[in-house]
């Protein structure tokens, strides 16, 4: 019988012009970094079996753009910066709380980015913009076998989706509400978790993001 090819699969809340140009890949670049595409269906599990096997404690970061309110008080008129909220000392069952809640939300928004990792073996995966998934560890190959799991195939020239943009092809993202709930309900969330953990009052870190087109 023959093989019947699946496309690769976006998240609900991203759009890019020429989806047939994502293939499920990834690529090990010098270093401690690995680079991948992962389909959305598979998204939530992959990110599960990783964060799974990572040693306590773990922290949560996330990125989320400011509102065209907070932009104009700061001088600007679009949107260029994005508010980081960090949450630390955490453990398994805490990650699950997250991700339980609000994962399968985050995977499907086009808005926000995130990541979980380990302080003891500093290894992270990163949920970046268009759902490119970024794998930092010391041993990047301990994880061929992981992605090759998920049906992903290496490769030394990765298309990913900010590969196919151009002027008149630009990718396109949105925030995705599910039940009444957003990546802000989640942002909100983080704060709060992050109020009761810490005694510090602690800044706002605030990033400003260069666009690419």
């Amino acid at each position: 019988m023959e093989e019947v090819e699946v496309m690769f699969q976006t998240v609900p809340g991203v759009t890019i012009s020429f989806p047939d140009k994502i293939l499920e890949e990834y690529q090990t670049f010098k270093g401690e970094s690995i680079f991948a595409n992962v389909s959305y269906e598979k998204l939530s599990a992959l990110v599960t079996d990783f964060y799974k096997a990572l040693s306590e404690p773990l922290f949560f970061v996330m990125q989320l753009p400011l509102s065209i309110y907070e932009e104009n008080k700061m001088g600007f008129r679009k949107i260029v910066h994005q508010e980081v909220l960090y949450l630390d000392g955490q453990t398994q069952s805490q990650i699950d709380t997250i991700m339980s809640s609000y994962g399968q939300l985050l995977l499907s928004d086009g808005l926000s980015q995130f990541a979980i990792a380990s302080h003891e073996s500093h290894e992270e995966i990163f949920i970046q913009k268009y759902k490119v998934v970024s794998i930092y560890s010391k041993r990047p190959e301990k994880y061929v076998a992981f992605l090759t799991k998920y049906g992903l195939h290496r490769t030394d020239h990765l298309i990913t989706a900010w590969n196919t943009f151009s002027r008149d092809y630009p990718g396109e993202f949105r925030r995705i509400c599910m039940e009444g709930i957003d990546a802000y309900t989640c942002g909100r969330y983080i704060k709060k978790a992050r109020n009761v953990s810490c005694k510090d009052n602690r800044k706002r870190l605030i990033l400003f993001i260069f666009p690419r087109f």
